[in-house]
């Protein structure tokens, strides 16, 4: 499936707005910090990483509204709905981290949403839902978003895997690692109960941790 590319210039958007003290989950590598942003680093995902209009990569850093949200976009992302056997290995959440962040100021996020989406020439389906494959594109529109919307601190849109809650997307050079607070962090490589919660989801959508 092709997935067509952003209009230039983009049209104002529709903003949701994160008021200082609203709190996110991240699901996270061990290795970073609990609001450390990636400054660019593995691979693919669908809003990143990408670079700004000089060519330096832009930071990113994603989060959800909730901990089930956090885990389906993470842990169980790659899982497709139509498959046979849902299997994840252990170690993918015992290499992970999660981290209950609180914002230190207000954030404006562009809502990658129907209303915005439809104004775009771009369907949910095609930028939301598309499979893996189809990253190099859809990351074309998280970079069209940085270019033309300046006041954006970064993306909003309801989580594919875990609807109806959201899914976020920071921008590292508009946003910074102190504009969160870090309230809690579970490693789960020695705390059981992320281990637990991360079955326990996966329950929800018929997925087995496996060792």
């Amino acid at each position: 499936m092709t997935i067509r590319k952003p209009p230039s210039p983009l049209t104002r958007p529709q903003f949701s707005v994160l008021p200082s003290g609203t709190a996110l989950h991240r699901v996270h590598r061990t290795a970073w910090r609990a609001a450390e942003f990636n400054p660019g680093l593995g691979g693919p995902t669908r809003f990143a990483p990408f670079n700004d209009s000089t060519g330096a990569a832009v930071p990113s850093l994603y989060a959800s509204a909730t901990l089930r949200a956090a885990i389906h976009e993470t842990i169980f992302h790659d899982i497709p709905a139509n498959a046979r056997t849902k299997t994840v290995r252990l170690n993918e959440v015992q290499i992970r981290t999660h981290s209950e962040l609180l914002t230190n100021r207000d954030l404006r996020l562009v809502e990658l949403r129907n209303v915005t989406l439809g104004r775009w020439g771009i369907s949910r389906r095609d930028l939301i839902s598309s499979s893996p494959s189809a990253y190099g594109e859809t990351v074309l529109w998280a970079e069209a978003v940085h270019h033309d919307i300046p006041d954006a601190d970064g993306l909003v849109w309801t989580s594919n895997q875990c609807d109806p809650d959201d899914a976020c997307l920071f921008f590292g050079d508009r946003v910074r690692e102190s504009d969160f607070a870090a309230v809690r962090s579970r490693d789960g490589a020695t705390v059981k109960s992320f281990v637990k919660d991360a079955r326990d989801e996966g329950r929800r959508r018929g997925i087995t941790l496996t060792i």
